[in-house]
């Protein structure tokens, strides 16, 4: 049971049901509570991740790895599948969420690493900064960092207000 009331599609606008429509979720029915610029904030930096050279494997790790850090089953249930679809296997993920990452490459390795420390310290260390550094393009570090504070904000939303779980994950083939 959510802690604040959500909105029912019937009690919407027309710009929220088409907000809603792009991505029909417990966590969109939460974010039109608010000013519909913050609404869209959330979506449109989701958006900008996914479009970003960042390879998908490596974001959907580092998504994961969030998610498992800050307790979020909604972020979980919603990018499980992705990963699956990036070709990592269930004993994969479970490795990654749990920061377990021998016999990954150097790069998924340096990532979650870089990931961990974002989510559990206000800063990396010199050391972990500087493996990522010589793995990861200047533009994916900087994506790595968004992609950690967006699904940090995502996971505090979520279960800060308790957001109960969709009945089933979005499929990710459009923009939210």
């Amino acid at each position: 049971m959510p802690r604040l009331p959500l909105l029912c599609e019937g009690e919407m606008s027309h710009d929220q049901r088409e907000q809603f429509a792009r991505f029909p979720s417990n966590l969109t029915r939460a974010l039109l509570l608010t000013d519909r610029r913050l609404a869209r904030a959330i979506p449109e930096v989701a958006n900008a991740v996914r479009a970003s050279s960042l390879e998908s494997p490596l974001r959907e790790a580092a998504i994961l790895r969030v998610a498992y850090l800050c307790g979020s089953a909604y972020e979980r249930m919603q990018h499980y599948e992705q990963a699956l679809k990036c070709g990592w296997s269930d004993d994969d993920i479970a490795a990654l969420e749990a920061g377990r990452v021998e016999g990954f490459s150097p790069q998924i390795r340096a990532a979650i690493d870089f990931v961990g420390e974002c989510v559990t310290h206000a800063n990396v260390s010199d050391m972990t900064f500087q493996r990522v550094k010589e793995l990861l393009a200047a533009s994916a570090i900087v994506t790595l960092i968004f992609l950690v504070g967006h699904y940090m904000a995502v996971a505090r939303f979520v279960t800060i207000l308790d957001i109960p779980l969709d009945e089933k994950p979005d499929r990710w083939l459009q923009e939210h």
